[in-house]
């Protein structure tokens, strides 16, 4: 980034209800830091936006300058970033806002949500989500990726309950995508990851917690009977080798 770019980009700071961190700046270090600690990151800038319109706005500063920008929420993925030389790392952790309709079993998330987050919410109302095995990844990467759950068997990947997507396109336009609007997005995104602008929320089904228990339960108990009967046949191989023979 260019000194004539870094001075325009203080400029975009003070426009923003988030931040954006430069690398002469003393919160450089936490700022540019990923989950996935072994990759170091090292992009020209890091934004932390805090609201879809920051994001706007972070996109049309970068296209203006020449500058790529790369979304993260988490990273927990870092890796497949790459070099971020002259790029924007978007940052949506300060975005993390979660609403749950319990009459409609729909939740909205923000870009930053965790799945930790979601369940929390979700709970009170006896729903849960496709979350995966880990608390702590977004649900945002993890459901744009596809998504395996411990219920995917019966509900199949979290992508596949994603009712809504909204994001900020290359060209600075928020735009909600589902399957009657923009439906060639839609389909792209769930699967397909983040390369097709920024998400900024995202819409998905829920399930009842009874449903979602009573569809694990059987194959717990179908495994938990196959596991004994391994065992049991394995108890009887190591005595029947320790048993002597007799004499030929």
């Amino acid at each position: 980034m260019t000194p004539e770019t870094q001075l325009h980009a203080r400029a975009l700071r003070a426009r923003l209800q988030g931040d954006l961190v430069l690398p002469d700046d003393e919160s450089w270090d936490e700022a540019r830091l990923a989950w996935n600690v072994a990759v170091d990151q090292r992009p020209a800038a890091v934004a932390l936006p805090e609201t879809a319109e920051d994001v706007v706005a972070i996109v049309d500063f970068a296209r203006e300058h020449g500058l790529r920008v790369a979304p993260q929420g988490t990273g927990h993925n870092a890796g497949p970033l790459g070099w971020l030389d002259e790029t924007i790392l978007v940052k949506t952790e300060r975005m993390r806002r979660v609403d749950v309709d319990p009459e409609s079993r729909r939740a909205r998330v923000e870009a930053g949500a965790l799945w930790m987050d979601v369940t929390a919410t979700a709970s009170e109302h006896g729903l849960v989500g496709l979350a995966g095995s880990s608390p702590d990844v977004g649900v945002v990467g993890y459901s744009l990726g596809g998504g395996i759950s411990w219920l995917a068997r019966k509900h199949g990947l979290s992508a596949n309950s994603v009712t809504a997507i909204e994001l900020v396109t290359a060209d600075g336009r928020l735009v909600r995508v589902d399957a009657d609007h923009e439906p060639d997005v839609f389909w792209a995104l769930r699967g397909g990851g983040g390369n097709f602008g920024i998400v900024t929320s995202l819409e998905f089904r829920t399930r009842s917690r009874r449903s979602a228990g009573s569809s694990t339960s059987p194959r717990c108990r179908t495994s938990r009977s196959r596991f004994a009967a391994a065992r049991s046949w394995s108890s009887r191989r190591r005595t029947s080798a320790r048993r002597p023979r007799a004499p030929s």
